[in-house]
């Protein structure tokens, strides 16, 4: 796809053709299983907004988001989806959670009584900790938390869920958590309660084929085209759908033993020119890219030269003829063939894929292609 030429000093680009793609690996990978499509952190970077809609129009049967003023942003942008709300709902944002018809996890009894006391009816997942211990109710204690759900005249149960902590790293983990969800839908229904639609698989369970007693899934991270760590070989249909370009601000030469930077942390060894890219730790690339890591220009690499100030940063541009204002930077994405993906920057920052595009903060513009 073609990019029209952006009027920004920096960018983010976000091919809403690669999410479609994506969603359609998915829908392959778990043909039988509904689509629960993760938009929160603001769609890990991409805009929550604009993929929601792209997600909704190809089928999605559920959004999911973190908190409440995610879920609402999707609404007053016209969003009619489904969402949930993975986080937690504080009792002070009970009453919000109906207005804006968006269902809450629920994973103790404290959450229960929250969302009761708020007063309007709000429909709920009930959360499983069945192995990785951050949120949800106990397998033992799931059955009374779901039979107070059902007696309760505010609560409906829509849902019941749970999430994996190793999918494809450790598979005898992985079983014992299906198998404690699996006992638990199993006492649900014994006893006459409906769990509503079973979700357990995010990115990472689909990936690595984990189905389990599950008739949804919650991919996140794959429709994106990224891929935990592990599974980097299985990557290889998936499309990444962000790129991060910038075109420079000045175009300079330097001199030999001349720094640039704060703390001048660079000095040129040779005669060499530079280019200053208008991309910061302000923008979400940090400090830690001080003379660490490249960007693409011409289809070649350059290196990230001296420190990453809060809006900006420098590149070595001496071994590449003729760049112009005119040339597109990239940091993230590809660019005559060439390459630099978020794993890679990940790598570089000893982090992950997703954190790398999460980052990526606001004041970047997102420009959105195929949307229609």
């Amino acid at each position: 796809m073609t990019a029209p030429r952006s009027p920004h000093r920096a960018w983010v680009e976000v091919d809403h053709d690669a999410i479609r793609h994506n969603l359609r690996v998915v829908r392959r990978l778990v043909p039988s299983a509904s689509v629960i499509g993760v938009v929160k952190a603001d769609a890990y970077g991409h805009g929550a907004v604009a993929v929601a809609r792209t997600l909704v129009s190809e089928g999605a049967e559920r959004l999911a988001v973190a908190t409440v003023d995610e879920g609402l942003e999707l609404r007053e942008a016209g969003v009619q989806a489904p969402i949930i709300v993975l986080w937690g709902v504080g009792p002070d944002e009970a009453a919000t959670m109906a207005t804006g018809n968006l269902e809450a996890v629920v994973g103790d009894a404290h959450s229960i009584e929250a969302l009761e006391v708020g007063g309007a009816p709000v429909g709920v997942h009930l959360k499983v900790d069945t192995g990785l211990g951050r949120q949800g109710v106990s397998p033992d204690a799931a059955l009374e938390s779901a039979a107070a759900i059902a007696r309760s005249d505010r609560l409906t149960l829509v849902g019941t869920m749970s999430h994996l902590a190793v999918p494809g790293e450790d598979d005898a983990h992985t079983e014992v958590q299906l198998l404690r969800l699996a006992r638990t839908l199993d006492a649900m229904r014994s006893a006459g309660i409906d769990p509503g639609v079973v979700h357990v698989s995010a990115s990472g369970g689909i990936l690595a084929g984990v189905a389990g007693p599950a008739d949804a899934v919650r991919p996140g991270l794959a429709l994106y085209g990224m891929v935990p760590a592990w599974a980097a070989g299985r990557a290889a249909e998936l499309r990444p759908a962000l790129s991060l370009k910038a075109r420079a601000i000045r175009l300079f030469d330097l001199p030999a033993g001349v720094g640039i930077g704060y703390g001048l942390r660079y000095r040129a060894p040779r005669d060499t020119r530079i280019a200053t890219l208008a991309v910061g730790y302000g923008d979400g690339w940090p400090r830690s890219h001080a003379n660490d890591g490249f960007v693409l220009v011409r289809g070649q690499r350059a290196p990230i030269v001296g420190a990453v100030s809060m809006d900006g940063l420098t590149v070595e541009i001496g071994g590449i003829p003729g760049v112009t204002y005119d040339d597109e930077f990239v940091l993230i994405g590809e660019q005559e063939g060439a390459r630099i993906t978020a794993e890679e920057v990940a790598a570089e920052r000893r982090t992950i894929n997703y954190e790398v595009t999460t980052a990526l903060r606001g004041r970047l513009p997102r420009l959105h292609l195929g949307t229609g």
